[in-house]
Order: C-alpha cells, then structure tokens, then sequence
C-alpha cells in the first residue's frame, strides 16, 4: 500500500487511544477514573490561557442576570427590594422559589464553560443562557438537592456532607447527557462515592483557593475563579468524558 494511507490510520489509532482515557458514565460508575488534585488544578490553571475573558464574561452575564431575575421574583411577588429582612410568608417563598428556578440553567451554563473548556470544545461566555430549555430538571434538581442535603444535616450532620459532595457533578450531567433531575443526583452520588474522600478532598481545595484569591485584595480572583471553574471542568470530563445520549443508569 501507499503510504498516503499511512497518516490516516495513525490519526485514526491516536484518537482510539484518547478517547480510551476519556471519562464515561459507566466507568464513573464502576470508579474507573482519578481524582488528582495537584494535576487537575495544573491543568486547569494551563487552560485558563485565552480562556479567563471566557468565564470571566460568564460570570458578568450570570450576575446581571441573577439580579434581574431577583429584581422581577421580588416585584411580583409584592416584596421590597429594598429591604430584604421584612420579606416573610408565602410571597417571600414564592419569590425564592422562582429565583431558584429561573437562576439555575445559569448555574448550568457556568459549569458546563469549564467542562467545555475542559473537553477543548468551542465556548463563549453567552453559554450562561444555552440551558434554559433544561430549566424544569435544573430547577426540581437543585430543589431534590437542598431538600435533601438538610435532612442530611439534620440527620447527624455526616449524611448531609456525604450528599453534598455525592451529589456535586448533578447538574452538568442533566444538561450534558440529558438525564432526569433523581438520575443525575443518584448517578453523580454513585460515581462520586467510588473516591468519595478523593473528591471531598478537590472541594476543600477549590474553597481554599478561592478565599486566598478573595483575601488577596480581591485580585487574585481574576485567576481564581477561571482556574476553579476548569478544575471542576476537567474532575467532570475525567468522571463522564464528552458528550453522549443519556443510557440506563
């Protein structure tokens, strides 16, 4: 043969070989993937070059819009905007309620910059509001979520810490491999229980990093916040690789 065939098929077995190490559901599930820090933070930190306008611009939109969202639950609930401690009763449920569902595709859309950034996929900081076709599964998930990491807090304390971390990759996994809000919270707690204390380790250390960055006068956010959100990037695409239809779990 000619070997104007060979570079294909070196391409082609590349490829075979990284999509090998790439992170899937069911090997998430079956605890087939690493949590290292110090590596996952080294990567994250190579990744925010030409990337921290990215999430910083994610961040702006997200902010803007969180207040706007705020601004309109308040009104038309008939609470005061400028005196939040008198908001009680119904309306002041009703209003949160709708702050939280309006605001969570928004949280999706920043998770999912890092775990795009992460997987060298094409992303702009606009991706805040790529996800509100999602918002009914988002919204119920970060509700099943508080809901249950109280009891959890109730319950002795130790149960709610373990559902907080259990269940810290829910909601890429919605918008990302199109699950139901119970099948992302049960196949993250799942993956996530297989190195459990790897990963509650990564949470510390993400805190951490991200109060030093606040006590240094603030400035040291604007590398904290785009190396922490790829971090969690690069943690999601180790655990569930790219995109992919949604299987059985």
């Amino acid at each position: 043969m000619s070997d104007i065939y060979n570079a294909p098929q070196a391409e082609l077995a590349a490829d075979e070989v990284n999509s090998a190490n790439m992170g899937s559901i069911p090997k998430a599930l079956a605890g087939d993937y690493q949590v290292n820090v110090g590596d996952t933070i080294s990567e994250a930190w190579a990744r925010t070059k030409g990337n921290k306008g990215t999430v910083w611009l994610g961040v702006l939109l997200y902010l803007v819009a969180y207040i706007g969202i705020s601004v309109v639950a308040t009104m038309i609930t008939g609470q005061s905007i400028t005196d939040p401690d008198a908001n009680q009763g119904v309306g002041a449920i009703i209003s949160n309620l709708i702050i939280v569902a309006a605001s969570a595709p928004l949280g999706a859309g920043m998770m999912m910059i890092g775990v795009k950034i992460a997987r060298d996929e094409q992303v702009s900081g606009t991706e805040v509001f790529a996800h509100f076709d999602k918002i009914l599964p988002l919204a119920v998930c970060m509700i099943l979520t508080y809901l249950l990491v109280t009891l959890g807090f109730i319950l002795l304390v130790l149960p709610g810490i373990y559902l907080m971390v259990g269940y810290c990759m829910s909601i890429p996994l919605i918008v990302d491999k199109n699950m139901g809000p119970w099948q992302a919270l049960e196949t993250s707690r799942k993956a996530v229980t297989k190195h459990w204390f790897p990963v509650f380790g990564f949470l510390i250390v993400m805190l951490l990093l991200y109060v030093a960055g606040f006590l240094a006068l603030l400035i040291g956010l604007i590398w904290a916040i785009p190396t922490l959100a790829i971090a969690y990037g690069v943690l999601y695409r180790n655990m569930f690789g790219g995109a992919e239809s949604n299987p059985e779990v």
